[in-house]
């Protein structure tokens, strides 16, 4: 329909009427607007305000309207997967050792709050599964794994059990990983992590290779030109991460530049911040079922894939 349209305006035809012309318009301003708008990623839920990686944290994040959170999985003795950013539980629990040499009854047994603030005593590290009970539909879920291409098949074979894949990356930090989720589930959808050192454009050429679907630039990578960058991974169908931002300042270049996602550990000024673009936050009725809010919330990635679709 949306093909005819166009055909119809760009070829002279006086009974094409105005609203024609007018759905045209239409359809054209909905493209800008969703390749255009930057939201906000919760870096391992709202950091500021509640111990990472815990359920606090991924509650408070949802309940401010994110649009994404970005949680970090890795793989217990006993092959249980939990919410871990470091090897060790020892900077973010009262324990010690390594998650792949604990067992799952060892790590749900920790305090993981109380270091963060005693208001959280009492915390526990949760598993992957139970941070989908409290992550409604309509928010992207950033799912960064830690481990090899054993531990991120794994990963993705859960996501495919719970159906959450729809709403799903799989950040990966090695080419290994991408390529185990490519071998056995091709319709995953992928983020590749650069390299330590690698250059910005480089990158970003590396990543539309080996067809990821999203990128991550670095603040290491820097925030000079980037807006060129940024439309030519776009040009390339590559949604664009950016990490990190704390502050007023870099947030505001980072909009500017036309990222998709800020991950951030402030949500509250990241959230300020974007409101003078635009961006709202997210609007979801908790307590409907979950059906009823996949029916209601659309999916800012799958909205945007749609426009480009109808384009070309």
């Amino acid at each position: 329909m949306f093909l005819k349209l166009l055909k119809n305006l760009l070829t002279p035809d006086k009974t094409a009427n105005t609203d024609i012309v007018f759905c045209v318009f239409l359809l054209m301003f909905l493209c800008f607007y969703a390749n255009s708008q930057t939201f906000v990623c919760a870096h391992r839920g709202d950091a500021k305000n509640a111990p990472e990686n815990t359920i606090p944290a991924i509650k408070s994040a949802v309940e401010k309207g994110v649009h994404m959170i970005e949680f970090d999985v890795r793989m217990t003795k006993d092959g249980h997967l939990v919410l871990m950013h470091d090897e060790t539980v020892d900077r973010t629990t009262n324990g010690k050792g390594k998650v792949s040499e604990l067992t799952s009854h060892e790590i749900y047994s920790l305090d993981a709050g109380s270091w963060f603030n005693e208001s959280f005593r009492g915390t526990k590290v949760p598993s992957m599964a139970e941070v989908f009970s409290v992550i409604p539909y309509g928010i992207l879920c950033n799912v960064h794994v830690y481990g090899d291409s054993f531990v991120t098949k794994v990963v993705t074979k859960t996501l495919k059990e719970l159906g959450e894949t729809g709403r799903c990356f799989i950040a990966c930090n090695t080419e290994d990983q991408l390529e185990a989720i490519r071998t056995e589930y091709p319709d995953m959808k992928v983020c590749i992590l650069p390299k330590p050192g690698e250059k910005r454009r480089e990158y970003i050429e590396r990543a539309i290779k080996l067809n990821s679907d999203y990128i991550q630039i670095n603040f290491i990578q820097g925030i000079d030109n980037l807006k060129e960058d940024i439309d030519f991974a776009h040009q390339k169908g590559l949604k664009v991460n950016f990490f990190s931002a704390q502050d007023r300042n870099t947030i505001e270049k980072l909009a500017r530049a036309k990222v998709d996602y800020i991950l951030t550990d402030d949500v509250d000024l990241c959230m300020e911040v974007l409101k003078m673009f635009g961006t709202e936050p997210l609007k979801i009725d908790f307590k409907e079922e979950r059906e009823e809010i996949k029916k209601q919330i659309i999916s800012l990635h799958r909205f945007s894939t749609i426009i480009n679709i109808m384009l070309n």
